[in-house]
């Protein structure tokens, strides 16, 4: 029977991921497919190229420490983010201005990050080759601009896709792929699971790290009213498309900013934490599943 994993997007708080994949590891529970969108598809391509979590952990890890990283404007971001809770007059005037700067730079180009330096940030956490090369047959999920169709990378340079599957709108370029413009695929699919009956699984796992249903009640401007909205449509529609899972892991995350990349630790152990909880669980299904397989196959 072939486990299929799904892992859902979410910019920093898909670092769980890795968190769960090292507790699945320690568990013996083995991954036979692995789809990913946004940060679910750095991660998922990683596990699938070298299928070790403490190794992926150790990369990661030193990337998000790395000077390179911290040369980035997802920094910039971040900042913003932090200032935006101080509530003195001079840290809110320089938050606005930060934030003027950021959708300035963004309505005049197509992103606020150039391609350069964004693919330059996935070909130091990836290693370059073919999809149909890795040794967990692997896919990625992206936006197609045009139709707005959602489009499962299954072949093909794997860093391109996952640049492609993680190109969140506004802050990272479209990338181009076949001739589509490609953005991040959680604006279609948020939880991958979908995609895992392509792979031949026959058990479908996921684990869902989007927003917190419930936000906050004030709100600074019309900016802030319009990504609320938007973070609303993309919880329920992925509560929608993470019912066809058979198991679902949810690490407690929602509190942890996308750009908040800095408190990995503390989204990893969070993964960690939801998988522990939740193994013994995963386990009996597991187990239940290959048992009902077998007597299937048998009869």
């Amino acid at each position: 029977m072939k486990v299929g994993l799904a892992l859902g997007g979410g910019g920093a708080r898909g670092i769980a991921h890795i968190g769960v994949l090292k507790v699945l590891e320690e568990e013996g529970i083995q991954v036979d497919a692995i789809s990913g969108t946004s940060f679910g598809a750095i991660v998922g391509a990683m596990y699938a190229q070298n299928p070790d979590a403490r190794q992926l952990e150790h990369r990661v890890l030193d990337f998000l420490d790395s000077a390179a990283f911290r040369r980035t404007k997802i920094f910039f971001i971040k900042r913003h983010f932090e200032e935006k809770k101080n509530k003195s007059f001079m840290t809110n005037v320089k938050s606005y201005l930060q934030k003027g700067i950021f959708w300035g730079v963004s309505l005049q180009k197509t992103s606020f990050i150039t391609e350069a330096n964004f693919l330059a940030q996935i070909d130091e956490v990836l290693d370059d080759g073919q999809i149909e090369e890795t040794r967990i047959p692997f896919c990625a999920v992206a936006t197609d601009l045009t139709n707005g169709q959602e489009i499962i990378l299954n072949r093909g340079p794997i860093r391109r896709a996952v640049a492609a599957s993680c190109a969140i709108p506004g802050v990272f370029p479209p990338i181009s792929i076949d001739g589509l413009q490609l953005v991040d695929g959680g604006w279609v699919n948020q939880a991958p699971v979908s995609p895992l009956l392509d792979l031949k699984s026959d058990f479908l796992m996921a684990v869902t790290i989007s927003e917190e249903e419930q936000g906050p009640k004030n709100f600074e401007s019309g900016v802030d009213v319009v990504l609320r909205a938007n973070e609303i449509t993309r919880c329920i529609l992925s509560n929608k498309q993470i019912e066809m899972a058979d198991f679902v892991i949810r690490p407690k995350v929602g509190d942890i900013h996308w750009s908040d990349f800095w408190r990995f630790e503390d989204a990893m152990a969070r993964g960690e934490k939801a998988a522990r909880e939740a193994v013994e669980t995963l386990k009996s299904l597991l187990w239940k599943k290959r048992v009902k397989k077998f007597l299937k196959f048998d009869a």
